[in-house]
């Protein structure tokens, strides 16, 4: 015999409902199985333009000599001689002929 507010309980009830529930979705719902596809062979797309002109070749250059004071990396170094050369040439793209068609240069 003891009184009940039905008021407190249906908010008691109401948070009890909260707190049953799942805080987080399950994992099905953020991934999906797509095993079978990767076992799959992806055909070629038989209307898929193909490559034209010869295969580019990695050209040698002249070689490097030896300086104490180099850079940690390239990318150190690239840094360095961006920051003290300014609007120098960093890479050239050539066409077919050997032509310089693109230029791309430093900047601050």
């Amino acid at each position: 015999g003891v009184p009940v507010n039905s008021r407190v309980s249906s908010k008691i009830q109401q948070l009890l409902n909260t707190l049953k529930r799942p805080k987080r979705p399950p994992l099905k719902e953020f991934f999906v199985d797509d095993f079978e596809e990767l076992l799959e062979v992806q055909q070629p797309d038989p209307n898929q333009p193909k490559p034209e002109g010869n295969q580019m070749n990695v050209l040698k250059g002249e070689a490097v000599g030896v300086v104490t004071n180099w850079p940690p990396s390239l990318l150190a170094a690239l840094q360095r001689w961006g920051t003290t050369q300014p609007k120098a040439p960093c890479l050239t793209a050539l066409d077919t002929t050997g032509k310089a068609i693109y230029t791309l240069t430093y900047g601050r």
